[in-house]
């Protein structure tokens, strides 16, 4: 066979003798460091991996790879199914118990190129669907709901948003987004209730950023416009914001807030939104958080600090400088935890939108229940759903450099419980994404990010900063295999469910074979990673 499976998974280990770090499961995969890497995605049974591969030899011809694996990271064999000639994977999503895959000829933006593959999990069942009659666009996401496609792009300059039934093969356009100056801020899908939320934005006769939340049934229907309208202040308006989930007839709106036509960022504004459309905003600027420069060395704080009492003293709001950008918000049953990167941003093709940084350039959502679904950036695979070109590397140019990231509590009325800052390495990069992944679980919270082939841990419990940037080398489960290369940028870290991680890449292992000589062999692999900062102790440092 052309693959090779390995699992190794750890003995059940008692809370107490877990480490900070524990590398629980892992599973390989036969690949060669030249090949295209395993995608994944999270369902309720665990993880799908999926890839296109091009057939041996001189033939242009791919297939399809996927594989399924549960929570401990034991997985089924591999799928392999055809694809048409010349088209390439460009959409994923998970409905229920089927995996959908767009896929799309060159850089078409032909509906006539694209077709759906429907894999039903528990018995692999492959059915194929045309949607040659669904508006020709530049693709942006792709979503599946209650047996429905749904297609965000741009057509002819201006955003769409089509909902196709592939039984009946009907097609139906979301009114009051097809127009002059609008952008799509996120696409929400909720399965929960079978909508699906538009967020957008547009520019009036005046200039001025009008925002709104258009919710939609699967037909197209629009059910609600919440207009959200202008901030307090008009010098002001909404540069970005994620909605969340409805609860008890309510949803909330949560994201940064800045100067118009200015890339001057002021803070964060949440906009409670009841079941009539009313809403009640409420605003949290450098004021109102107490360890905003915690990031940053104790004299360099003490002195923005005194800056800051300064100008407030004066009435004045300081700007907050580079760029903050509100990634994730997660819904708990006391309130929200919103997290933010603080970076910089130095790239010719990073322009300001509207005055604003384009938020849909730098960030990314993890694929998962609690968090909400938007179209995000991945640092990797592309928009989420949909997987990175490398066709399109040269779109990839500039710098980014993040500084920190900050991270705020509020209750369900939007009363900051504690907020605090993890500082970030300052290291160059060219990927605008957000820099960590956030698990939360109770009243602690673990952020870690890759840097340099190591896992950086940071630690905190009920907003306070225990450790933070802890380094810890990536380990294999085999004591008698050793790892001889890493490819450093094959590897990617999710956050998965509770305090688990999921870790992912390309290493060439050293491994003894029955007869005791020494072989190498080249592996894409999966680690579950769990993670206990209330382990850690400095003293073993």
């Amino acid at each position: 066979m052309r693959y090779v499976i390995s699992i190794f998974v750890l003995s059940f280990f008692s809370l107490t003798s877990l480490a900070q770090v524990d590398f629980a499961a892992r599973l390989e995969f036969e690949a060669k460091f030249g090949e295209s890497n395993y995608m994944t995605i999270f369902n309720d049974e665990g993880v799908i991996g999926f890839r296109t591969v091009k057939e041996s030899g001189f033939k242009s011809q791919k297939h399809l790879e996927v594989f399924q694996a549960d929570y401990n990271l034991n997985a089924t064999s591999i799928k392999k199914l055809p694809i048409r000639e010349n088209h390439d994977l460009v959409g994923y999503d998970v409905d229920e118990d089927k995996f959908y895959l767009l896929f799309q000829k060159g850089g078409s933006i032909s509906a006539e190129d694209r077709y759906i593959i429907e894999m039903t999990l528990r018995t692999d069942k492959a059915t194929e669907f045309d949607v040659s009659n669904v508006l020709e666009m530049e693709l942006k996401e792709f979503y599946v709901m209650n047996g429905k496609t749904i297609f965000m792009g741009v057509s002819e300059s201006l955003p769409v948003v089509q909902i196709f039934d592939m039984e009946t093969t009907n097609v139906f356009t979301a009114q009051g987004i097809y127009s002059k100056d609008s952008e799509i801020l996120q696409l929400r899908k909720d399965k929960q209730l079978g909508v699906l939320d538009v967020l957008i934005s547009k520019r009036d006769q005046y200039k001025v950023k009008q925002v709104s939340i258009l919710t939609f049934d699967m037909e197209g229907s629009k059910l609600r416009e919440v207009d959200l309208g202008n901030l307090d202040d008009p010098k002001l308006e909404i540069i970005e914001g994620i909605l969340t989930p409805f609860e008890d007839y309510q949803q909330a709106l949560i994201g940064t807030f800045g100067k118009q036509r200015q890339e001057a960022y002021q803070g964060i504004y949440f906009a409670e939104i009841n079941e009539f459309g009313e809403t009640v905003k409420k605003y949290y600027t450098l004021e109102n958080f107490e360890n905003f420069y915690n990031y940053l060395p104790e004299k360099i704080r003490a002195r923005r600090i005194r800056s800051l009492e300064k100008s407030l003293k004066k009435g004045k709001t300081p700007d907050i400088k580079p760029v903050l950008s509100t990634r994730e918000v997660i819904t708990m049953d006391d309130g929200y935890l919103v997290y933010s990167d603080l970076f910089m941003a130095n790239n010719p093709r990073y322009f300001p939108r509207d005055g604003m940084y384009a938020n849909s350039m730098y960030r990314i959502n993890p694929f998962n229940p609690i968090y909400n679904n938007m179209m995000f950036r991945d640092p990797y695979l592309g928009y989420r759903g949909m997987p990175y070109n490398p066709n399109f590397n040269t779109f990839r140019e500039g710098e980014y450099k993040f500084y920190a990231a900050q991270i705020l509590k509020l209750d369900k009325d939007g009363r900051i419980l504690w907020d605090n800052s993890v500082s970030l390495p300052n290291n160059v990069t060219n990927n605008p994404s957000k820099f960590g992944e956030i698990s939360l679980t109770g009243n602690k919270l673990h952020y870690m990010y890759l840097e340099d082939e190591k896992l950086a841990l940071s630690y905190l419990y009920d907003g306070e900063v225990i450790f933070e940037n802890e380094k810890f080398e990536i380990e294999l489960l085999e004591e008698t295999e050793r790892i001889r290369e890493t490819d450093e940028y094959s590897l990617i870290l999710y956050w998965w469910y509770e305090n688990n991680y999921l870790l992912t890449g390309k290493q060439t292992i050293r491994f003894q074979d029955e007869d005791g000589r020494q072989k190498t062999k080249d592996v894409f692999f999966l680690t579950k990673i769990q993670v206990n900062g209330a382990l850690f102790d400095p003293e073993e440092k």
